[in-house]
């Protein structure tokens, strides 16, 4: 069989002159290889010149490499730029030892000069730089291509040139005779049609369980069903009748909450005989207050509606409020409004998120394991003619000159070998050339000694690119991630929730030790999560692919703190009664975006939460109190008691049992104060319930802020 080399071979050098029957003879031509161009895509671009004094000039190319040479030829006359036809026959034999003979006729007898240009089979050319670090704000850059030579003969003067592209090559019968299978019809023939055959589905197992789907049917008889349970219960009598404890409940609804935390939601409400719908929705109450993550509702809005956005969220915010009345705590759901969805119908889907330890995973940048760098073009060629014999390699001079560069450090903790506590020194430069630097291994030098070495990626023309060379360990990082949520507009206001557009924060906190003695710039690489944009961090931040970076100087033995932040919009309710609800509407209020009578309301509604808090801290130490008296008072009628019984001890039982009767004052005293604070704790909770449910009648404090 003969090889790739022994092809390039027999085809460079079997140009020859062959006696016709007519006695007319053709000399040897000699067809001198000119130019060679290695890619990296495995093939090399050849150009020869062949003189020719007769008509025809024959090839021999071997039959296993003729589709190459077939798909690539170009035959021109030099000097008409005339295109030659080529023949060759089709009865040769498929074997890979067998030649096939090409023939290019000319259009009258010579002498002719012809430009010859194909690819072949070639291994690829292998990238190799040096750089060297210099303290003037520049680098010198050496590029070389090392070049092998497995044609078959000998690259005698020739010029030589590496290049790449985003071409892409490959392989195709040009040869073969090919025929076209026709098919055979009759009429009135009948046939059934096959199905396609079955795949397997790929994608791991997701985050969050989609628990059910309701439709506006479907809401409308579970509002009537909890209406029917709370038909014949009064909320005020029974928080009257009960204190809520605010805190611990969550619900809102006085003693029918209380009640519902000591006992399973399915039985909170539950008559003595139920309707389908609602042992449905005791059911899915159940399930949710019984489940350790939390559970979104989507709400969708129908096709016809105005607002997408606020019917949706309307929707999510109506099942929300039945699933909460049925003893769901608040902080365990969350409305969310996704607009029209794929059915344009209206409706909800409910979704249980799995606990975060558990879906951690989930919030992973992930790493496509293709490069998202751009491959770009490159082309680069010898100055002078350069001989490489059959058989050997060479290394090609690609690019030499000096250009913008420094030695910085790079702080990479997202690549597969990056590492998330020390940066890694590298090579900030600029790619001066009008080509693409491919790939390669790159060796660093400074200071008359070698640095370390590394790898670079694809640097288009003109672009600028680090290159890790080293970890020396002289920079520290500590890395803390934090997410916070801010109200920024205000949709509607129903039963005490705000339905809203929520901006979703994710904060990375890096702290950067410095121990050298010399200030030093460390770039910092970070990756925003789909969906995301960046609304803080360090000015002017670069890119490199798909990742943010950021310049940080760190002052000589010290240390610089660094905050970035990337947030997305969320639509989602706001229960006031929940801690995070308060802390989230009292930073709404505290800043310029809420105005008017519902920025009023809302701060009378905080200050009764506030205060309920107070009180609830006073009653606390109240009875902290009432317990240390009492236990001083069992201590002391423990030695009322055995003084009683020694003789001579009057003047000290005297003395104690003084100190029994005053600390029996302070206990009368608290016992009183309790009752007081209990007493303003549970008018100030009626306050607080008042002015939720006036929240809820008055339409008009719904306010659209700022967009």
């Amino acid at each position: 069989m003969f090889s790739s080399r022994m092809w390039l071979l027999s085809l460079l050098l079997s140009f020859a002159a062959f006696a016709c029957s007519s006695g007319t003879s053709y000399v040897k031509t000699e067809a001198p290889l000119g130019r060679v161009v290695v890619y990296r895509n495995g093939i090399a671009y050849f150009e020869r010149l062949a003189h020719v004094d007769g008509r025809v000039l024959k090839l021999s190319v071997p039959a296993d490499k003729i589709d190459d040479f077939l798909k690539s030829l170009s035959v021109v006359d030099a000097k008409t730029r005339e295109p030659l036809p080529v023949s060759y026959p089709t009865d040769v034999p498929t074997s890979a030892t067998g030649f096939v003979e090409l023939e290019i006729g000319l259009p009258h007898d010579g002498p002719h000069d012809l430009e010859l240009s194909y690819i072949s089979e070639a291994p690829a050319w292998k990238p190799s730089y040096r750089i060297t670090a210099t303290d003037d704000g520049k680098v010198k850059l050496q590029g070389w291509a090392i070049v092998d030579n497995t044609s078959g003969e000998d690259w005698t003067g020739v010029k030589i040139g590496v290049g790449s592209s985003s071409a892409l090559s490959f392989r195709y019968d040009l040869r073969s005779v090919r025929l076209v299978q026709r098919e055979t019809l009759q009429s009135h023939s009948l046939f059934a049609q096959a199905p396609p055959m079955g795949g397997a589905v790929f994608g791991g197992e997701t985050a969050s369980v989609v628990v059910t789907e309701f439709g506006d049917d479907v809401i409308a008889r579970n509002e009537a069903a909890v209406t029917g349970m709370l038909a014949n219960r009064d909320d005020r009598q029974f928080f009257q009748e009960e204190p809520m404890d605010f805190e611990r409940s969550g619900a809102g609804v006085g003693r029918a909450a209380a009640a519902r935390t000591k006992s399973s939601p399915a039985d909170a409400f539950a008559p003595a005989s139920t309707t389908a719908e609602q042992q449905q929705l005791m059911a899915l109450a159940g399930r949710i207050q019984g489940s350790a993550g939390t559970v979104v509702i989507e709400g969708y809005a129908d096709g016809k509606d105005e607002d997408k956005t606020r019917s949706s969220l309307d929707r999510a915010n109506r099942v929300r409020e039945q699933l909460i009345r049925q003893g769901v705590a608040p902080d365990k759901v969350v409305a969310v409004g996704n607009g029209v969805g794929h059915t344009k119908r209206g409706g909800v889907r409910i979704v249980e998120q799995k606990p975060e330890t558990q879906v951690a995973s989930a919030d992973t940048t992930m790493v496509s394991p293709e490069s998202e760098e751009p491959i770009g073009t490159s082309h680069f060629e010898s100055e002078s003619t350069v001989t490489v014999p059959r058989g050997t390699s060479a290394m090609v001079s690609i690019v030499q000159q000096e250009t913008p560069g420094e030695l910085v450090y790079l702080f990479d903790a997202e690549s597969k070998r990056g590492n998330d506590t020390f940066p890694f020194r590298a090579v900030r430069l600029k790619n001066p050339t009008d080509s693409a630097l491919e790939s390669g291994p790159v060796t660093v030098y400074g200071k008359g000694k070698f640095i370390g070495e590394g790898l670079s990626e694809p640097i288009p023309s003109g672009s600028v690119a680090f290159i890790p060379f080293a970890m020396d360990r002289q920079i520290v990082v500590e890395r803390k991630d934090d997410t916070v949520d801010s109200i920024t507009r205000l949709l509607t206001v129903q039963r005490g929730v705000l339905s809203s557009e929520v901006q979703h924060k994710r904060v990375t906190s890096f702290t950067l030790h410095n121990r050298l003695n010399q200030d030093t710039t460390v770039y910092i690489r970070h990756t925003l999560k789909k969906g995301y944009s960046l609304v803080e961090g360090p000015e002017n931040p670069e890119r490199i692919g798909s990742a943010h970076l950021f310049a940080v100087t760190v002052p000589k033995n010290g240390k610089t703190d660094v905050k970035i932040a990337e947030a997305t919009p969320v639509f989602r309710s706001i229960d006031i009664r929940t801690p995070d609800g308060f802390a989230l509407v009292k930073a709404y209020l505290n800043g310029d975006q809420a105005s008017g009578p519902l920025k009023e309301a809302m701060k009378e509604l905080l200050a009764l939460h506030v205060e309920m808090a107070n009180v609830e801290q006073k009653i606390k130490t109240e009875h902290d109190k009432l317990d240390e008296y009492r236990a001083r008072m069992d201590e002391l009628h423990a030695q009322i008691v055995s003084l009683r019984l020694v003789k001579g001890g009057n003047a000290l039982l005297r003395n104690l049992e003084g100190k029994m009767r005053e600390i029996s004052d302070k206990v009368s005293q608290g016992t009183i104060a309790v009752v007081n604070l209990e007493e303003q704790l549970m008018v100030a909770r009626i306050q607080f319930q008042d002015g939720v449910a006036e929240l809820t009648l008055e339409q008009n404090f719904a306010e659209v802020g700022p967009n």
